[in-house]
């Protein structure tokens, strides 16, 4: 009996820990977004319970176990990366930079059968050179392996199992390793390469700030490969934006627990909800329609998300419903003479009575849509500085003086 205690004792333990997380440790994490995106990112961790939660500069701040950074990475619709902090500490030189990494203890965070790259963020006048600090950090891991190990594990820049990513503003340095590997708005879904794909975080960002309540018919008239249809579809049933993703970087940590990774994936699946609403996309372009179609359907979004062939300028909505629109940006796609004035033409004429949000990064042009918008909310698309507008339509809806001047 003395000799099967500390086996009983270690299996309750284990089953806790993997099914009620009572004893997890706390960890400093960060999740990055895209500018604009923040507040939204802050109300999705409190959501997931996480604690003390704080916005930065394209990043939020946030505390969590184990349980929550999985959550986080499958559940977060406009996080691309989640970081788990490792140290924070101070250096000038590369001496004291080396000295620090090595406090580490790498070998019991990761095999030497795992292979590594290093990212670095470097603002400071002790540091000039981001790569150089990378050569220095790299080094300080391989280092310790050999010493303790007699075997370093390999660079891998491209697909790394690991990533460890410095950041040093100024002395200050922060070392965190990068639980999401590929940016978390690679899905899965796409399957091809569509001209000038919308970021899916950016998409379900939109979807969010337009406040859309799942009762209006959700219509995109221009929708290309999809990527705001896909993320409307994915919110209207509350499914994980990860769900079908194949890996993430934590699963090749020593701590990694695969038990507890299927108890969260099972338990996101099982707060999936029917919706009984219309999402409908239109597009001029028959390969547009067939991608579009495919990543629907890669995504198992077939019911609830219907897309058809049609050419926006000939498209009449239905009242009470929302437009969600990426014309063409004439910086990424051959842009039409007055095609934003026919834009605003149609939505006069056409979409009496709905509400249309567009997203462009042409300023100018978006003056020749002729309409006073309600509300303007600068948004990153890649590169390009955006303006997501909100149009409130209705009849006799006045062209405007004041924008066009602004």
């Amino acid at each position: 009996m003395k000799e099967s205690f500390p086996i009983i004792f270690y299996n309750i333990f284990y089953l806790c820990k993997n099914k009620f997380f009572v004893l997890e440790e706390q960890y400093n994490m960060v999740a990055t977004t895209l500018f604009g995106l923040e507040p939204l990112l802050k109300e999705e961790l409190k959501n997931l319970n996480a604690k003390e939660i704080s916005v930065g500069n394209r990043c939020v701040y946030f505390k969590g176990d184990l349980e929550l950074m999985y959550r986080a990475n499958i559940q977060l619709r406009t996080a691309l990366k989640i970081l788990k902090n490792l140290t924070s500490f101070r250096a000038k030189t590369e001496e004291e930079l080396y000295k620090n990494v090595s406090r580490v203890k790498w070998y019991k965070i990761f095999n030497t059968s795992k292979t590594f790259s290093i990212s670095s963020t470097v603002n400071s006048k002790y540091f000039k050179h981001s790569n150089y600090v990378s050569l220095v950090t790299k080094d300080a891991i391989v280092d310790q392996f050999r010493k303790i190990k007699n075997k370093r594990p390999s660079i891998n820049v491209k697909n790394p199992d690991l990533n460890i990513h410095i950041h040093i503003s100024e002395k200050q340095c922060s070392l965190s390793l990068n639980s999401s590997g590929h940016s978390l708005h690679k899905r899965g879904y796409r399957s091809n390469i569509f001209t000038a794909p919308m970021n899916e975080v950016l998409a379900a960002g939109i979807i969010l700030l337009s406040g859309w309540d799942m009762q209006q018919e959700l219509i995109d008239p221009m929708c290309g490969s999809g990527t705001l249809l896909i993320e409307a579809g994915l919110i209207a049933i509350n499914r994980a934006p990860n769900i079908y993703r194949k890996s993430y970087n934590f699963q090749h940590w020593k701590d990694y627990s695969d038990k507890l990774f299927q108890y969260v994936k099972n338990d996101v699946i099982k707060e999936e909800k029917p919706f009984s609403g219309m999402i409908r996309g239109f597009d001029i372009s028959a390969s547009a329609i067939s991608t579009a179609r495919k990543h629907v359907s890669n995504m198992k979004l077939g019911d609830i998300v219907k897309i058809q062939g049609h050419d926006f300028f000939q498209l009449k909505s239905t009242q009470n419903s929302i437009l969600v629109i990426n014309p063409p940006y004439g910086k990424r796609i051959e842009l039409k003479k007055d095609y934003y004035k026919q834009i605003g033409d149609s939505l006069k004429q056409n979409h009496t009575n709905t509400e249309a949000w567009i997203i462009s990064s042409e300023l100018e042009e978006l003056k020749k849509i002729g309409l006073r918008p309600s509300k303007k909310i600068k948004l990153y698309n890649g590169s390009l500085e955006c303006k997501l507008l909100k149009y409130e339509l209705y009849k006799g809806s006045k062209k405007i003086n004041k924008f066009q001047n602004e």
